[in-house]
C-alpha cells in the first residue's frame, strides 16, 4: 500500500523473479526483517550457499529443520562444486539432481519409493508418513518390502529394479533419518516465494518495506530496537512523529521512516484517525494554537496532546518542547471554554464578543485569525532529558542516543555490543564466540531496575540495560550493589564488567562485578570526538584527579587547552602488601580497562614489584587515584 501510493500500478505479482540485487543482497547476509531467513544460523546458510534463484531460497527454507539441517554442509559444499555430487545410484539422479544429490523434500522420498521400488503414490505416501510418526513396525516391515519387493502389493523392490542389496539398505536409512523432518516441497515453495518477494521489497523500496515492518511489530519492543537498528544500517533515519506528516502506523517520508502517532503512549487509534481526518479535511496545522483549536472537543486530552509534545510531535513549527508542555494544558483549558461560551451564546460583560476574539472562529475548522496564546521563551530540556522522555513515549531514542556521546570511548575499552551477545546464544548451531560464564565487558544505558529482597535479607538488583543493538538483564548481588548501587538508576549511561550466566532456558543475563556510569571514567567531549582524554605530567610526579573546564580535563595549573597525554608513558601504583585486599579491588578495576600498556604495581612491605598490562586511561587514573590517594599513583 505504501508502494502505491507513489506508484498505483505496483503490483507484487509482476515482480521478475531473478533478480540479481536481491539474490546479492541475501548472499551478504543483509536479511534483518525478510520472511524466514533473518535468524543467525539461516543468515549464515544464506551467506555460504549464495542463493541463486528461489529453487535455492526454497531449499534453504526445507533444510533449515532438525534432521535434513545435518545435510546442509553438503549441500553448500555440492551446489559450490557440482564436481562432488554423487548418486548411490544413477536412478536417484533425475529426482535429486535439483537438489545437488540432497534428499531435500517429502516428494523426493516418495519418488525414491515409486522409481526404485515399484511402490505406487499411495504405497509411498503411507510408508512416508508411516516415518515421519516414527511407527518402527511399519518402517522395518517396509524396509523388506523396499529392498526385496512384496509381491501381494505389486512392489518388485529395488533389488529387481538393478539396485544391490547394501545401497538399498544405505538409501533406506537415509531415507529414514530424513523422512521424520522433512518438509512437503509445496509448502517450502510457498515460503520461500514469500521470502523473494519481502527480500525484494526491502532492496527496492527500502523505506517502504522498514516502515510496514515496523508496523507490525508495535507491540514487540526488542524487535522495535531491531528493524530500527536495520534502518540504520540501510541509510534510512528514523524521524520522530510529526503532526503535519504522520499517519497511524510508520510511514516514509522523503527517504526516510517517519515514526507512527499510535505508537505513542496515550494516543488511541481513534484520536489518530481524527487528527488525520482533520488534516485531510482543513489542511496542515498552522501552529501549536490551530492544532489545540481544531481538535478541541476530539479524543485528544491534555495527556495525549502533551505525550505527544514530548514525542517530538511539534518539532516541525520550531517550538520549544518544554514550553509546549507547560501552556498545553491552560491553552486547552482556555480553548475549551471559549468554545463553550460560544455555544451557548454567552456574551461578554462589555456586550459582545470582539471580532477579534479566539471564541468567534469555528473550534474544528481551520482559524485564519493570529495566535492568541503566546509561547514562552524558555530554555528547553537537555538532551538527555528529551531523549528520556522520548524512550517513556515511544519505546525508542528518535533525537539521539544517550550512548552517542561515549562511542567513541566505548569502543577504544573494548565493550562488547549486547546485540552480538544474544545473536550468538539464539543462534541454532550454538553459541561459538561467547560461553555460559564467560567474562564481558558491555556498556549502555539502563532502561529500568527493581531492587527485591532475598530470603537471606539481603539485596538484589535487576536491571535492564540496553545499547543500540540491543538490551540485556543483569543482576546485582548485595556485594556488587554495595560498590554500584547509586549509580543504577534509570537512563543512567554505564560500563558494565561480569559474568555472562545462562539458567533456565532463559535469554542470557549479565551477573555484574562493576558498574560504573560512563560520565566518570570519559570526557563526554573527548568521547564523542571518539579518543581518550590524553595526559602529560612532569615525569615522577603523582597523576592527581584533573580539573574540568568548558573543553575536557586539564592538570591544575596547566593552561585550558593544555590536553593530557598518556601515550608512551608506564603507570606505577604502590600498595602496602601483596596480601592486602586492595589488590583484589584494583584487579576489578583494571578488568573494566583492558589493554596493552605497562602497569607496575609496588608491593611495600615485601618490597616486590608485579606487572600487568591495561589501558592507559583517565578513568583508571581517577579510579587508582580515588582507591590509593594521588600519592600512590605515578604515571612516567
Amino acid at each position: 500500500q505504501l508502494v502505491r501510493q507513489k506508484d498505483p500500478s505496483f503490483r507484487i505479482e509482476n515482480i521478475p523473479e531473478d533478480d540479481p540485487a536481491v539474490f546479492e543482497m541475501l548472499s551478504a547476509g543483509k536479511t534483518e526483517g525478510v520472511f524466514q531467513l533473518e535468524s543467525a544460523g539461516i543468515t549464515s546458510v544464506c551467506m555460504n550457499l549464495r542463493p541463486r534463484s528461489i529453487e535455492d531460497i526454497t531449499a534453504v527454507v526445507a533444510l533449515y529443520r532438525p534432521g535434513p539441517m545435518d545435510s546442509i554442509p553438503r549441500f553448500i559444499d555440492c551446489s559450490q562444486h557440482p564436481e562432488h555430487v554423487r548418486y548411490k545410484h544413477p536412478l536417484l539422479r533425475p529426482i535429486l539432481e535439483v537438489t545437488y544429490g540432497c534428499i531435500v523434500y517429502q516428494e523426493q522420498v516418495i519418488e525414491i519409493f515409486r522409481q526404485l521400488a515399484g511402490f505406487s503414490l499411495g504405497q509411498a505416501d503411507m510408508i512416508r508418513r508411516a516415518m515421519s510418526k516414527k511407527k518402527h513396525a511399519v518402517i522395518d516391515a517396509e524396509r523388506v518390502a523396499f529392498v526385496h519387493g512384496d509381491p501381494a502389493r505389486g512392489i518388485i523392490g529395488a533389488v529387481m529394479r538393478g539396485v544391490s542389496e547394501d545401497v538399498a539398505n544405505s538409501i533406506y536409512d537415509e531415507i529414514l533419518d530424513f523422512a521424520s523432518y522433512a518438509f512437503n516441497k509445496a509448502h517450502a515453495v510457498c515460503y520461500a516465494i514469500v521470502s523473494y518477494r519481502t527480500a525484494y521489497m526491502k532492496r527496492h523500496y527500502p523505506g517502504e518495506y522498514m516502515a510496514a515492518l515496523l508496523s507490525s511489530v508495535l507491540d514487540n519492543g526488542t524487535k522495535i530496537a531491531e528493524y530500527t537498528n536495520e534502518c540504520r544500517d540501510l541509510g534510512l533515519s528514523l524521524l520522530p512523529p510529526d503532526v503535519n506528516e504522520s499517519v497511524s502506523g510508520f510511514s516514509v517520508s522523503g527517504s526516510n521512516v517517519r515514526f507512527g502517532l499510535a505508537a505513542i503512549k496515550g494516543i488511541g487509534r481513534s484520536a489518530v484517525q481524527q487528527l488525520v481526518d482533520e488534516r485531510h479535511q482543513g489542511g496542515p496545522f498552522r501552529s501549536f494554537e490551530d492544532f489545540l483549536r481544531r481538535m478541541n472537543g476530539k479524543d485528544f486530552n491534555r495527556r495525549a496532546v502533551e505525550n505527544l509534545i514530548r514525542a517530538g510531535g511539534f518539532d516541525s513549527m520550531g517550538l520549544c518542547r518544554k514550553a509546549l508542555v507547560t501552556v498545553a494544558g491552560g491553552m486547552m483549558d482556555s480553548i475549551s471554554r471559549e468554545t463553550r461560551d460560544n455555544i451557548s451564546g454567552q456574551m461578554d460583560l462589555f456586550g459582545g464578543w470582539d471580532d477579534a476574539s479566539p471564541a468567534a472562529g469555528s473550534a474544528g475548522s481551520p482559524s485564519s485569525q493570529k495566535d492568541s496564546f503566546p509561547i514562552p521563551v524558555m530554555e528547553d530540556y537537555s538532551p538527555r532529558e528529551r531523549m528520556a522522555r522520548e524512550k517513556e513515549m515511544t519505546g525508542l531514542y528518535l533525537s539521539g542516543h544517550p550512548m552517542d556521546e561515549y562511542r567513541g570511548a566505548v569502543r577504544q575499552i573494548g565493550a562488547v555490543p549486547v546485540g552480538s551477545i544474544l545473536s550468538d546464544f539464539a543462534s541454532d548451531d550454538g553459541p561459538r564466540s561467547f560461553a555460559d560464564n564467560q567474562y564481558v565487558t558491555i556498556a549502555g544505558v539502563i532502561a529500568s531496575h527493581r531492587t527485591r529482597t532475598t530470603k537471606n535479607n539481603s539485596l538484589m538488583c535487576y536491571a535492564t540495560l540496553e545499547d543500540d543493538s540491543g538490551s540485556i538483564e543483569l543482576i546485582l548481588f548485595q556485594r556488587a550493589l554495595d560498590q554500584c548501587g547509586p549509580y543504577v538508576a534509570d537512563n543512567q549511561a554505564v560500563l558494565v564488567r561480569g559474568r555472562i550466566s545462562l539458567r533456565d532456558e532463559k535469554e542470557a543475563q549479565i551477573m555484574v562485578d562493576t558498574l560504573r556510569p560512563l560520565s566518570d571514567l570519559v570526557s563526554p567531549a573527548a568521547a564523542a570526538a571518539g579518543s581518550t582524554v590524553p595526559v602529560s605530567t612532569p615525569t615522577g610526579n603523582p597523576v592527581s584527579a584533573p580539573a574540568e573546564s568548558a573543553s575536557g580535563p586539564v592538570l591544575p595549573g596547566s593552561p585550558p587547552s593544555t590536553p593530557i597525554q598518556l601515550a608512551g608513558k608506564k603507570l606505577f601504583i604502590r600498595v602496602p602488601s601483596e596480601e592486602d585486599p586492595v589488590l583484589k579491588r584494583i584487579g576489578l578495576i583494571l578488568t573494566m580497562f583492558p589493554g596493552s600498556d605497562s602497569l607496575v604495581i609496588w608491593c611495600e612491605k615485601e618490597k616486590k614489584r608485579l606487572g600487568t598490562r591495561c589501558l592507559l586511561h583517565e578513568g583508571l587514573l581517577l579510579e587508582l587515584n580515588e582507591l590509593l590517594g594521588p600519592e600512590n599513583v605515578v604515571l612516567k
